[in-house]
């Protein structure tokens, strides 16, 4: 039986990496920008290239991060151990450490947690995430096998960058989640995303943004 200190670790792991993967999306799609109002001023080409670059890096990383390998450390891991009951029994203590929750609580937030990743594992925008992958970020093959499996909508050669946001932010979700069962803590997903933006907007001299987006608008969830 999996050890709470062991999820705990896993847990904080994966939250730090999905905190890289706000700072990286952020500073794409600050690029995404600097791109769009390119006027051919000498450094715009290092522009588009920096941009493709760090596509493929939100790219290689969301997919290490949701792909099923049993050997690595990633969310289907989590996920897997998060399933059996026994688990939450030991969770009940840290998350109960006031005595304001209930038991019920915890294995909703569990519920929760697995339909969410469900969603994002069997999305469309995995799918296609996964086949573009393949085509020009990993393996480089033409036409992946995995194409057989998958909806014809996934034979893509782009990625919107909406998609890989949803994506993002659905794993951000899960964390803040996770760390919430653990023990009451959270993922501070938006206020990574809002210092990335910062940085990325001076970096790239862009004006500083007017609108601040906010996981709660987009899912419409409460603590």
């Amino acid at each position: 039986m999996i050890s709470i200190s062991e999820i705990r670790e896993r847990s904080v792991d994966l939250a730090a990496h999905v905190d890289v993967l706000i700072q990286h999306s952020e500073n794409y799609y600050a690029l995404s920008q600097a791109v769009a109002e390119a006027r051919a001023r000498t450094g715009d080409r290092a522009r588009m290239l920096t941009r493709q670059a760090v596509g493929s890096e939100i790219v290689s990383r969301l997919y290490r991060l949701i792909k099923n390998d049993s050997d690595a450390w990633n969310y289907p891991w989590l996920i897997n151990h998060l399933k059996g009951d026994e688990l939450l029994e030991k969770l009940m203590p840290t998350f109960n450490h006031d005595g304001r929750k209930t038991f019920r609580e915890l294995v909703q937030l569990r519920d929760e947690v697995l339909s969410l990743f469900d969603k994002v594992a069997s999305s469309l925008e995995f799918q296609k995430l996964s086949v573009y992958r393949q085509k020009f970020v990993g393996h480089r093959v033409p036409k992946p096998r995995d194409l057989r499996k998958f909806s014809p909508e996934a034979d893509v050669v782009e990625l919107s960058s909406s998609e890989l946001r949803w994506l993002t932010d659905v794993l951000s979700v899960i964390a803040d989640r996770t760390a919430y069962m653990i023990d009451r803590s959270s993922f501070p997903a938006d206020q990574i995303a809002h210092m990335a933006q910062d940085e990325a907007h001076a970096l790239w001299d862009l004006p500083a943004p007017e609108n601040r987006k906010s996981l709660k608008d987009v899912y419409g969830q409460t603590d």
